[in-house]
């Protein structure tokens, strides 16, 4: 598997991270997003130091497809971000819920319930952890199609 799949992680990684930047403006942007971490996103407050240490081998910014944002409000039994996330398992077209990182799908998470559930609270927020934060994977679908669904589950949070 891995000598099938290297020698086209270049232009994977390439498409997955301008996927990564449309997805991350566009959520820079959404009324209902209150923060949003991607280095290579605008609103990132750190885009600068990331700039200058997240290169590829040939010199180029590469921020990769990883992101985290998290929605405003919220204050229910169920976040608002579980919401999303459970709406997103449900009726998405490109993203998929799972706890996996870097596949070639886009992946969602809700890590405060999920892969971090079993540590206290407290210890989650000292570690940056946000009850409304969500773990977004950036795969290679298209970003138009990985926008919509978000589009559609935003409008149900």
């Amino acid at each position: 598997m891995l000598v099938y799949g290297l020698p086209t992680l270049a232009a994977r990684m390439a498409n997955m991270q301008k996927t990564a930047l449309r997805v991350a403006e566009f959520l820079c942007k959404h009324p209902k997003v209150a923060a949003v971490s991607y280095p290579g996103a605008e609103c990132f407050g750190q885009k600068e130091l990331a700039r200058r240490q997240m290169q590829s081998p040939e010199g180029k910014f590469a921020p990769g497809s990883m992101m985290y944002f998290v929605l405003k409000g919220g204050n229910g039994k169920l976040s608002r971000a579980e919401k999303l996330v459970d709406y997103l398992a449900e009726h998405a077209y490109s993203v998929t819920l799972a706890v996996s990182l870097g596949q070639i799908k886009t992946l969602i998470e809700h890590p405060f319930s999920m892969t971090h559930s079993a540590l206290p609270d407290d210890q989650k927020r000292a570690f940056g952890m946000h009850p409304e934060g969500v773990r977004l994977s950036i795969g290679l679908e298209d970003w138009h199609d990985v926008i919509r669904d978000l589009e559609l589950a935003l409008e149900k949070v």
